[in-house]
Formats: structure tokens, sequence, C-alpha cells
């Protein structure tokens, strides 16, 4: 199933017609089922009814289910107030222990989470390892929380809704999203003033968008992704992914129709369980949607697929029989037909009598996927991993400030390798789920590297790598300078080109819009000129230390590379040189106070031809 989100509103501004509807049944009646239905928004509304009914006769085990309730929906400390009064009775049950730690540790009050699970007992060996883990997890946890983090998270505000919105995947214009926030939007598909509601949470379906970044004057736009193929299909689609290519895609859909599988008898409802689907483009259409034969198995959901960088491997989330635990990552590899041969579980190494779900891959042999099972801070954390198939290194906690006590899922790098995005419940967000940013030049030299991850050619300092798969590796030569005459045209093309100055807003390395106007002038040049090499050198102004402008300025590079490798041009013709504060334009020197436009003019990036 698709995890479960959170919602915003008060429990007690549920329909009332959800609530009392049925009046004909008892309040109790409709909780329990709803519960078993996992509607934990309803069930949590009903069952705080009954506790203002009954108070302190309200028995255990439907506090116990009322907590849960509002653990899952995000009311962590409404839910410890809960277990904090249910580990006072006599009849509290054992497991309250440990339900109380994952609420606080999800508050990240790990000091008090380690003492209730100390205190939680069972003879159950998959429980005892969870404890066992979730000891460990606290004292890791507070030892990581007072580190500082390397870089900063931000929120992408124009991204960000309040209800449950994330990134799924790069693709060469953009992102792929998912999100049951944007139905209301006004996009090209139309909007949806009242749209289907998922009961478990309470919240609209979710769908797929891509958000293009520098498709016109303007940078970027939202729109839903592909509605012609998706859009006939209800309840929840999406995550999806494409091929390097972008010619073939995989999305995750729940089953379709009126009449799902019950799982079990009386009042409880079926699961409607998701399953993996595949389109290819031919002749730039889209072909229909079809269920991606041998991986979806019945009875069992298969989702949240990604590919390995040559497109070879197949890796997947399913709760099949044959697994460590409540999900787990699996994977299939391609035949020679090009079909995907028979789901095999990647392994002990990665999985967990837990849950493990949305898997990424960034670089080669590098797979980060987010688990409640691994040492962790607190709801689901990401971790990486280096190996393929079904043999992996030890898994890493991405710690602060990928990681915190809500859930941090599906960390995704841009393909300049120093740009990532990810979505995180953590406390401060505008929604359920909320869209992350992060710039981080030095992101490969403190994570490690792949075995084909490299960076683009470099004039003097080495600077930070960039994803394998997007830039070439460095050979630390410089390109040998051709003896032959130059045209005029060569000529002038030259001169234009390096009399053009890229600037940037304070702190910032973001191309402002007329840059990007004049970096695509910029690649209509070298197209013509396919043999041209071009260096670009970056500058910051001297505020900030010394490390942090050369810092700066290797993303100011980045971003020009990145730009013109999207329109077409090979980075392994980009070299590009970081000069921090070196070489001001004007006198603004450190201890020289300066107009904001002369700091800006310090603010810049160059071109020069490498013949």
């Amino acid at each position: 199933m698709i995890r479960c989100t959170r919602i915003i509103i008060p429990l007690m501004l549920l329909s009332a017609a959800n609530l009392y509807g049925q009046e004909q049944k008892s309040v109790l009646q409709l909780a329990e089922a709803a519960y078993a239905r996992q509607e934990y928004a309803v069930a949590g509304a009903l069952y705080n009814r009954i506790a203002r009914q009954k108070g302190d006769k309200m028995p255990a085990e439907q506090l116990m289910k009322m907590a849960r309730s509002y653990q899952e929906i995000g009311y962590y400390k409404e839910a410890t107030d809960i277990y904090k009064e249910i580990t006072t009775r006599a009849d509290r049950p054992a497991a309250a222990y440990f339900a109380y730690g994952e609420a606080l540790r999800q508050l990240e009050q790990y000091e008090e989470a380690k003492t209730q699970y100390a205190l939680f007992t069972t003879a159950n060996a998959d429980s005892l390892q969870l404890k066992s883990i979730a000891l460990k997890s606290c004292d890791s946890a507070a030892v990581w929380i007072k580190q500082s983090a390397p870089v900063q998270l931000m929120p992408v505000k124009e991204l960000n809704t309040s209800s449950s919105d994330l990134v799924s995947g790069v693709v060469q214009k953009g992102l792929l999203l998912m999100s049951n926030g944007y139905r209301s939007l006004a996009l090209s598909s139309g909007s949806q003033a009242n749209p289907p509601i998922d009961k478990r949470t309470d919240q609209p379906y979710y769908k797929a968008y891509i958000y293009q970044q520098y498709t016109g004057g303007n940078g970027a736009f939202l729109e839903e992704l592909v509605p012609k193929l998706l859009g006939k299909y209800d309840y929840h689609i999406g995550p999806v992914c494409m091929n390097r290519t972008e010619d073939t895609l995989y999305a995750t859909i729940n089953i379709q129709g009126k009449g799902v599988p019950y799982t079990g008898k009386g009042v409880v409802n079926g699961v409607r369980h998701l399953q993996l689907y595949q389109s290819v483009k031919r002749n730039g259409q889209w072909e229909p949607l079809a269920p991606l034969a041998g991986i979806n198995s019945d009875g069992y959901s298969s989702s949240h697929a990604v590919l390995s960088s040559d497109g070879d491997i197949l890796y997947f989330v399913s709760d099949r029989p044959g697994g460590q635990g409540q999900s787990d990552i699996w994977y299939a590899e391609k035949q020679a037909d090009g079909s995907w041969g028979t789901p095999v579980n990647c392994g002990s190494q990665i999985n967990t009598v837990a849950a493990e779900t949305f898997p990424t891959v960034n670089e080669d042999g590098i797979l980060y996927f987010s688990s409640r099972g691994h040492a962790g801070m607190g709801g689901y954390d990401i971790y990486r991993v280096k190996g393929t198939k079904s043999t992996w290194e030890t898994p890493e906690n991405m710690k602060l400030p990928f990681n915190s006590g809500a859930d941090d899922i599906g960390l995704i790098l841009k393909r300049n390798g120093y740009e990532g995005y990810m979505a995180s419940s953590r406390r401060g967000g505008l929604g359920r789920d909320d869209i992350y940013y992060f710039s981080d030049s030095d992101y490969f030299s403190r994570v490690g590297t792949g075995e084909n991850a490299g960076q683009p050619p470099v004039e003097g300092n080495a600077q930070p790598p960039v994803a394998g798969n997007t830039q070439p590796p460095a050979t630390g030569e410089r390109p040998r300078p051709t003896e032959r005459k130059h045209t005029a045209e060569e000529e002038t093309d030259k001169r234009k080109l390096e009399e053009l100055k890229f600037l940037y807003d304070y702190n910032s390395a973001v191309l402002l819009t007329e840059s990007r106007r004049i970096l695509d002038e910029v690649a209509a040049v070298l197209k013509r000129h396919p043999e041209w090499k071009v260096v670009i050198s970056s500058f910051a102004d001297n505020r900030g230390s010394d490390q942090y402008n050369v810092d700066l300025s290797a993303l100011r590079c980045y971003a020009v590379i990145d730009y013109l490798a999207n329109k077409g041009i090979d980075p392994r013709r980009l070299y590009y040189s970081n000069k921090g504060e070196k070489e001001p334009v004007n006198g603004c020197k450190d201890g020289v106070p300066c107009k904001e436009e002369d700091y800006k003019q310090n603010r810049r990036s160059e071109l020069r031809v490498k013949w």
C-alpha cells in the first residue's frame, strides 16, 4: 500500500456524514471497521468520540487503536499522550511501551524513547530484533542530532502544498513528482474542485506530475504527467519513473474496478493493491499502459519501480511472500528479448523485518532507499548503499539534514550531481510531506563515490565531483591547442562569447532569466562549432569566508554547465575554474564597503574559448 500520509485538519472536523451516516451501527462498530480498513483519519475521530463518552472506562485495546490512528496520520504528540496514559493502567499491553517509544522517537525525544523501549518485553524474535535496533537508534540519533548538518535543506515553496508532495525522479527537462495537493490547481489538464478522496487518509488520491525547468523564457512550469496516458486511471497514480532515453515509462497504479480481493470477513473491505504498469513511446506516441509482465503478483503489491544506471536491472517494492519483513526491495533483470526476469529479493543486508520503500538510483552501483528497520532517527530514514542485485555493503544512514524523527523519503540527485531533492514530513513544513532542495558541491566527497562517478574537466584546483553518468571522468589534462588558422566568423564568435558575463543574486547560484536567455545563444554558437571547448570561470563577491566563496563559485560553474548540457552541449566540452572572491572587477575587497550594484558585478561567470 502507499505509505499513509498525515492530515493537518483537527480530527473533530471530519465530515459528520462520514462519522454518523450509518447510525444503525454503533460508533464502536464503525471505528473498528474503519481501523481494519486502515482508514486511520476516520478511525481516530470515532475512537476519540468513544473516549469522550467512556473516559477512564475505555478499554486499553481501543485506546491503543486510537493512539496508533493518531500516530499514522502524524499526530505524534497526541499519540504520546494516549500511550503515556495506557502505560499507567493495569490492563496495559506490553506493546504499548514499544509504540510509545516509536512516537517519542518521531518527536526526537530520544532519551525518553529509550526508557520506553527498555520496558518492552516480548518472546517474539522479530520484535526483539526491532527493540534492539530501536535502542541503538536512540543512541545514534542523540549523537547525530548534536552534529552540524553539512548542507541546508530548503523547502521548495512553488511545489509544496498543504497536502503531500513528493519527488520521484529526474528527467532531462525537470523533475517527476507525485502529489495529492495539485488537483485543485489550474494546470493544462484542468482542475478538480472536489477530487475523489482516499478514506484511509481523508485526502485526495495521488497523481503524477512533471515540473519542467528551463523550458521557456520564465524558467519552469508544472503540469500533469502524460494525462492522455494516466488520466483514465482511478485511485493512486505514482510514483512514475522513466528510462534514460525517456521512451519507456513505469507507473505505480492501484488495481482498478469496483471489486477488490477480500482479505478478511465481515466489515473488512479488501485491499486495493498496487501494481506496476509499463508504456513505450513509439513514433512520438505513448502506447497504452499494460501491467508489467512477470513482475506483479496476485494478492500482493508491487510498486515504486526504479532502474539501474544502465537500465538492465529493475528495482521495486513488494510485500509478496519470500521477503524479510513488511515490504521489501526486490529486483528483476532485463532479458535478451526485453522482458523482465523472475523477481529476486535484494537480501537481508538491505531488507529488514520492518518496511523498506522508495528506492532511487542516483549513481552507478549505488541504491538509496527509506527504511523503518535499520538504525535511524525515527519514522522512515534515508539510507545509501553500494552494490547490486542481492549483493550489498552495509547501508549508510544519511543523517542530518536528510533524516529526522519524521518520515524522510526519496532522495533524488539531479544529473549535474550537486543539486538534489527529497521529501519529508518533518516539523515546520507546509503540508504532510514537503519537497526540500539542497545544493552541495562536496556531496560525493562526503558520502563516498561510486565506481564510475567522476567530475567534469577542471582548470586549476580540483573541485567537487558530479554524477558519473552525466559528466566525464576527470583526466587532469588540459585540452591541447590545435595549430590552424581560424576563420573571421570563428574569431567573431570567440570574441562575443568571451565578452559575456552572467550575474547572480546574493548568495545564490540560480541563473537569472537574462542569463538563461544569453546561454541559449551560447549553446547555438557551440553547436555551430562542435570542436570548441569552453572554460567557465565563476566568481563571488568578497562577503563570506574564502572557502565558502570558492564553494559558491563552484556551484555557479555547475549551474552554467548544467544549463548548457540540458541544451544538448556535451559536458566533456565544458571546463570550469571556480575563482571564489579572486579577481574582482572593481575595488570591492575585504574591508572596503561597497554599494550593492558593485558587489553584484563581482558575482559573475565568464567564458573563455579553448581552440
